[in-house]
């Protein structure tokens, strides 16, 4: 998004005013929660009454933690989950304007993973409502087009600025989750359920498709070293379609297919800017299945340590299915050599999977 608008939209909202701008889900309605006139504008607009909370968006814990109080569950979860699509609510510290906090004091915080926000939120200098864009009680938005239709000219004229950022992929609203008290609660099913900090729940391909993107993005970051998901669980259980979606997330254009009867594929990726990790570029992703292997000898057969390189420095993924096969020697030479993310897969129901990293 263009720096010249973003920096407009900050100075739009720091003035008071309701801005209509993209996030990682859907559109929002971004005003300053510290504005007792900007909140009251936003509350007209929605037709929502004082006491439903309004999540704000913040850059980081540190921020977060000028509004609200953090429970050992939401320290849990800022530490595993955030930033992602998530709510996490817990006790606010009334420092907002009325109508932000709910009725009972709680306050929703969102640190998304979405640049767009994170430069606003910056720009701003404080938070930012994070609230979808759209009249109580209506489906959100994915597009400036649906949201306009329903408004009324009044309505319209409450808008101060709308951000068009296109169609925005039909992700849901964030999960929100109550991390008031010693169990978490779902409060709002959104892409990602979790039942804890480090447990998130697929009851689908296409929503494990959606945790391997999730936990791509939070994990690609990481710099110097090549980044592997070691993938355990039961025959069946989501790790291919798994490690499929993290190729396609990478670039891989050739069908990725399981390989079993093969142990491993090596996939090429062409650079792209926006594939990069510590300012590498990710040119190879290798996807391996141990399920045949036992001996030492066969893993030295395939020079599997020697995949990864250091001198192929963070421009190496690899999905790695049954790692538990590679024995206690080789599995401790694959953590020193690689950024090493353990994700496991539990059959929970015959529709359900639980996926623990």
């Amino acid at each position: 998004m263009d720096k010249g608008e973003i920096q407009k939209a900050a100075s739009v909202i720091k003035k008071g005013g309701l801005v209509v701008y993209p996030s990682d889900t859907v559109y929002i309605l971004a005003v300053d929660p510290n504005n007792e006139t900007a909140v009251k504008k936003l509350l007209a607009f929605k037709n929502r009454w004082v006491g439903k909370a309004i999540s704000i968006a913040v850059l980081d814990k540190k921020m977060a933690e000028d509004y609200v109080t953090l429970s050992p569950n939401a320290e849990n979860i800022y530490a595993n989950l955030l930033p992602g699509p998530f709510t996490i609510v817990s006790e606010g510290k009334h420092v907002v304007a009325p109508g932000i906090e709910a009725e009972n004091g709680t306050l929703g915080i969102r640190i998304p993973d979405n640049k767009n926000i994170h430069d606003l939120v910056e720009a701003v200098g404080g938070p930012v409502t994070a609230t979808s864009a759209n009249l109580s009680g209506r489906t959100p938005n994915y597009s400036i087009q649906s949201f306009l239709r329903p408004l009324s000219k009044k309505k319209l004229v409450m808008i101060d600025m709308i951000v068009d950022a296109g169609k925005l992929p039909r992700n849901k609203p964030s999960t929100v989750i109550d991390a008031t008290e010693s169990e978490v609660k779902v409060l709002r099913r959104g892409d990602l359920v979790t039942t804890n900090a480090t447990t998130i729940i697929s009851k689908s391909e296409k929503e494990t498709e959606k945790i391997a993107e999730f936990l791509l993005n939070k994990h690609k970051k990481q710099k110097t070293k090549p980044l592997v998901f070691g993938l355990t669980g039961d025959l069946g259980c989501g790790k291919t379609v798994f490690s499929r979606k993290v190729g396609h997330l990478l670039g891989v254009e050739e069908k990725i297919t399981s390989p079993t009867f093969i142990i491993y594929n090596e996939y090429s990726i062409s650079p792209n800017p926006s594939l990069t990790r510590g300012g590498q570029d990710i040119l190879k992703f290798l996807h391996f299945d141990l399920y045949r292997l036992s001996g030492k000898h066969e893993f030295e057969e395939i020079d599997f340590i020697n995949q990864f390189s250091p001198s192929t420095g963070s421009g190496l993924v690899a999905c790695v299915e049954w790692p538990e096969n590679m024995g206690e020697e080789n599995f401790k030479k694959l953590k020193e050599k690689t950024n090493y993310v353990a994700i496991e897969f539990r059959y929970v129901d015959v529709g359900t999977r639980e996926i623990r990293f």
